[in-house]
């Protein structure tokens, strides 16, 4: 971070963004989706990664493990840039088709089992273990968050709030949307930014994906959510933003280029409207100030 905090006051001036990619598999070994080639996701993430460098933003890749094998020195070099390096898990795009099933339908000790599986494939390649974790689908059950302390992961940004897909196992029907730990461990629940006042039946509310809303939709939920943010005088404020490493950030004429610089600039604005510091940072480092100050969350 640019600013150093002296007490827990001034953190209620800041709106802590972090920029998040999932990193999946290539389409061929990935039924959940992915990019078509490595080709396209190797230059997907340098691109996506370039903005937000220009821009003097930061955030968290979340990396299936066999992706991390691939792009090792290109996260690598990301790290070096202050990004984080967290671990994305669909089981249907591990290990060859071994695992058919979303996360939250396995239980504690198959979804053990698994996780730590795909840590080792993660750690080989990078160097590291993984401290913060984002499943595929935001799929998870009662026994996932206890599975991922267990592992050592301590933070995460898995659900969007109010996200309704029973086939995907992912029911986060009014699901805390702010910053939390999680109840009874040390594990930093960050969600994805999310329309919390729509009522969802079946499916997502509008939320900070940038491949799925155009930018004016995009850019009046920021201002929707800090908004909220400070009405409901919440002390950790956070703007959370989600893509992928399947859409094309690369091209000349790339329409989400042009979403994502747009939306990097509605998020400034609305952050000076509301009179608070914009504060780009990762997962980790959200944790270790929370921890810092022993925020009441």
């Amino acid at each position: 971070m640019r600013d150093k905090m002296s007490s827990k006051n001034e953190i209620e001036e800041k709106l802590f963004i972090i920029f998040t990619m999932d990193c999946e598999r290539i389409l061929k070994y990935s039924p959940t989706g992915g990019p078509e080639t490595w080709e396209f996701s190797e230059n997907t993430i340098k691109s996506f990664l370039k903005v937000l460098i220009d821009h003097d933003l930061s955030g968290t890749f979340f990396i299936v493990p066999n992706t991390a094998e691939k792009h090792v020195e290109l996260f690598l070099e990301a790290q070096d840039c202050g990004f984080e390096l967290g671990m994305h898990y669909h089981p249907q795009s591990f290990q060859y088709g071994r695992y058919n099933k979303y996360l939250g339908e396995y239980n504690y000790k198959e979804q053990l089992r698994q996780l730590s599986e795909a840590i080792k494939v993660w750690e080989n390649a990078l160097g590291f273990r993984p401290s913060s974790f984002r499943p595929g689908n935001c799929s998870a059950n009662e026994f996932t968050y206890k599975v991922l302390y267990e592992l050592g992961f301590r933070q995460g940004s898995t659900y969007i709030p109010n996200r309704y897909i029973p086939k995907w196992h992912a029911i986060w029907t009014n699901a805390n949307p702010f910053p939390h730990h999680i109840k009874g461990i040390d594990f930093l629940e960050v969600p994805i930014t999310a329309d919390i006042e729509e009522k969802v039946r079946k499916g997502d509310p509008v939320h900070l994906r940038i491949e799925g809303y155009d930018e004016n939709t995009l850019c009046s939920l920021v201002e929707k959510w800090i908004n909220i943010l400070v009405k409901r005088e919440i002390i950790l404020k956070t703007i959370v933003v989600i893509t992928h490493n399947s859409i094309d950030y690369f091209s000349k004429e790339s329409k989400y280029v042009r979403r994502l610089k747009k939306l990097i600039k509605s998020i400034s604005n609305a952050s000076r409207k509301f009179d608070l510091e914009l504060v780009p940072i990762n997962l980790r480092k959200l944790h270790e100030l929370v921890d810092k100050f022993n925020l009441p969350i």
